[in-house]
């Protein structure tokens, strides 16, 4: 089949097709999607053979000089190291739950790169544009290098006059060329939906498309500073009355290079030493702050981080000796709308009462009058995994889901992953359950007015977005069921 597919999608045997052989990235595909292997290779072989043939011969003889015993994941570290398209990939896979153990233990080391890789010369260009700039800054001469991504470089600069030092994030000359190489590639396979329909069928192909045009997107936010800027704004005014939880102030207009930032002192999560004791807190409190706080905000507009991997989570401890988040690179962010949420929050409700949604639910998570054949509940999970469940079924089957949805549900896995890792035995569900039984208790006031005044009962009026009928209702067709 992969020649086949390869011929569809004009590629040629090349050093790009012996690299395909050798990660074989159509393997991570989940069982029931076994059938779609080979389109993944060729896509894979595809988006390779866009480079020129000395990047790809310096690939293979990375991959060759590997180890024959080396592992999948070991190779895609490898070529993620000069393709951050593939770099991203990565750091999806590593949280990723239908992931091997083996294989996220080895891919976790690239949410966070090491400062002492960032080549000095790097340092002095971005100290030469920061003082350019702002000539009161003068580098940190003991820890200069704090961070370094896939895609920008983060340095500590002191400012003369003042104890308060600033953080200066900059792109890379060679990554701004290679992103935007990379995420022309992606939008040029997005047009090859004839021939994955082809190969694949037409729900494929839409998916598919989709999914490699947001990638694209995805790459070309990385280098659009002033939406950083206008990201760290909006999260800065979420959190506001939240003490777990900083955000870097900005500092000054963004840059089409870089921007500047807040220096926030503290050190990745995984790196913090947590006592045994404090480990389940702390998983709650990651998954609270960044995904239950967002979906039950009551807002009009709330804003979530969309990229939230272990590298971009610090921490630090208050006076009190009481950890507190520092949520770092908000380059990738998106917003859930009021309606939506209340669609999401629904879409749970039916299904930790057992009942498939109804098409109109499923139009308003979808944000469309087309019709949208219901979709069963699967057996297996439990209702917050079966609701993310049923989005990703929509995408499947061809149908045009909001970004913000892909991106939250993306940003479940990870922080499910990160959950794990700090306590095994953390379960989303149940802290879901936990925090929504703390809001519909903070919703009872209104609730009750609701009852003698019943044009009160509308979504807008509580956080969860859930209307005291609409709980009634579920709770008697549950009770039914009983």
């Amino acid at each position: 089949m992969q020649s086949a597919v390869s011929t569809a999608l004009e590629t040629e045997e090349s050093a790009a097709t012996r690299l395909v052989e050798l990660v074989r990235p159509g393997k991570w595909l989940p069982t029931s999607y076994a059938g779609w292997e080979g389109v993944i290779d060729a896509l894979f072989d595809a988006f390779l053979s866009q480079f020129d043939p000395s990047t790809q011969r310096r690939l293979l003889d990375d991959q060759l000089r590997l180890p024959n015993s080396a592992t999948a994941a070991e190779r895609l570290v490898q070529l993620a190291s000069d393709l951050t398209a593939l770099h991203k990939v990565c750091q999806i896979l590593a949280r990723h739950p239908q992931v091997p153990a083996d294989a996220r233990a080895t891919l976790t080391p690239l949410e966070r790169l090491p400062p002492t890789a960032i080549p000095d010369e790097a340092l002095a260009a971005a100290a030469a544009l920061a003082r350019r700039i702002r000539p009161e800054l003068l580098p940190d001469t003991l820890h200069p290098k704090i961070a370094r991504g896939s895609v920008a470089d983060v340095f500590r600069f002191d400012r003369a006059g003042s104890r308060t030092p600033t953080a200066f994030k900059t792109v890379r000359p060679d990554a701004l060329q290679r992103i935007r190489r990379e995420a022309g590639i992606l939008t040029e396979l997005a047009g090859k939906s004839p021939a994955l329909e082809l190969l694949a069928g037409s729900d494929f192909a839409r998916t598919t498309s989709e999914a490699l045009r947001d990638a694209a997107l995805a790459l070309l936010r990385e280098l659009d500073f002033a939406g950083e800027a206008a990201n760290l704004r909006d999260a800065a005014a979420f959190y506001a009355l939240n003490p777990r939880v900083r955000i870097p102030r900005v500092e000054g207009p963004p840059l089409d290079e870089g921007i500047f930032m807040e220096f926030v002192p503290g050190e990745p999560l995984m790196e913090t030493p947590i006592d045994p004791s404090e480990r389940r807190r702390t998983a709650r409190l990651v998954f609270r702050s960044l995904l239950m706080e967002p979906v039950f905000s009551g807002l009009q507009e709330s804003i979530f981080h969309a990229d939230p991997h272990a590298g971009n989570i610090h921490a630090q401890r208050d006076r009190q000796g009481k950890l507190r988040l520092v949520l770092l690179d908000w380059s990738q962010a998106d917003r859930l709308s009021a309606p939506l949420r209340y669609a999401l929050v629904e879409l749970c409700l039916h299904c930790f009462v057992g009942k498939a949604p109804p098409t109109e639910l499923l139009c308003r998570l979808m944000e469309t009058r087309a019709e949208i054949a219901p979709i069963p509940l699967s057996a297996d999970g439990d209702p917050l995994h079966k609701a993310f469940g049923i989005i990703e079924r929509l995408a499947t089957e061809g149908h045009p889901v909001p970004l913000s949805l892909l991106l939250l549900r993306k940003s479940f896995l990870t922080l499910e992953g990160i959950g794990h890792q700090l306590d095994p035995t953390f379960d989303p569900w149940k802290e879901m359950l936990l925090y929504a039984g703390w809001v519909f208790a903070s919703e009872t006031p209104f609730r009750m007015l609701s009852l003698p005044f019943p044009w009160l009962d509308a979504p807008a009026f509580y956080r969860s977005g859930l209307t005291t009928r609409t709980l009634a209702s579920q709770a008697l067709q549950m009770a039914a069921r009983l």
